[in-house]
């Protein structure tokens, strides 16, 4: 067996001896590492994935909206530091609920 071959066979057999719940934490972290060290940017339809919104929000967004984005050619392209740009562009701070603020009122009227 080759070097490669070497290699292919033991990952495969790391991946053999995990569960799913394991395998799943892996590749999860793999793929943080990889993003955060920004060896990764995604498609429009996989930031929008991370992101947890619809493609269709986050190009009009990039579009209409302002949106940071990585430019390449026509494509656009989404590294760690659009995401975080992105979710503090979209960040809803804290309101009281209504039923909080009829209390209160209540509460100042009494």
């Amino acid at each position: 067996m080759d070097h490669d071959g070497d290699r292919q066979a033991i990952s495969q057999a790391v991946l053999d001896a995990l569960d799913e719940g394991e395998l799943r934490d892996l590749l999860v972290q793999a793929a943080v590492q990889a993003f955060n060290r920004g060896y990764v940017t995604l498609t429009p339809k996989e930031a929008a994935k991370a992101l947890g919104c619809g493609e269709r929000f986050l190009l009009d967004g990039c579009n209409k909206h302002g949106f940071p984005y990585i430019g390449l050619g026509k494509a656009k392209r989404f590294g760690p530091a659009e995401l975080r740009q992105i979710q503090d562009m979209c960040r809803v701070p804290a309101q009281p609920a209504r039923l909080a603020k009829a209390r209160a009122a209540r509460r100042k009227s009494s």
